[in-house]
């Protein structure tokens, strides 16, 4: 694991993939607790992106929990979203919107955090509210738990 210097953000998280992940887990790790639902949901996504194929995921798993727990979730945040390639913003906010209502339901602590990925990733307003509007229909009626 790389050395992580608290004091400077672009050395926490060093990589795109490591910054995706670090969303990711951000997002089904609000509440303090991962289901094996949320945990599936994720690995779906993640395997579901070119960029990720033959990549051991468990790594990635154990750093984004260790920076999460050590720096807090703003700033390990705040981290990942620095690494994040402007053509993949959109679609990474869009994915971190689905894991967050895989359940059907946008708690306050996910409200706050969703709009905290999108400030951090400058994703403009009207893109913000498409994007909200269609992961909210498409998740409509999701059974929380499956």
């Amino acid at each position: 694991m790389n050395v992580v210097n608290d004091n400077n953000n672009s050395s926490i998280v060093t990589t795109e993939l490591e910054a995706w992940f670090g969303i990711l887990y951000s997002c089904i790790s609000t509440d303090k607790q991962i289901t094996a639902n949320e945990t599936n949901i994720l690995t779906r996504i993640i395997y579901s992106k070119q960029k990720f194929a033959g990549v051991d995921i468990v790594p990635l798993f154990l750093k984004s929990f260790d920076l999460k727990e050590r720096l807090g979730q703003l700033t390990f945040i705040s981290a990942c979203c620095e690494r994040i390639e402007e053509e993949d913003k959109n679609m990474l906010f869009a994915l971190a919107l689905e894991v967050l209502l895989a359940d059907g339901i946008l708690e306050n602590e996910e409200k706050n955090l969703i709009e905290t990925i999108s400030n951090l990733l400058k994703i403009d307003s009207k893109m913000s509210s498409k994007i909200i509007e269609v992961i909210f229909l498409k998740n409509k009626g999701n059974v929380k738990g499956i």
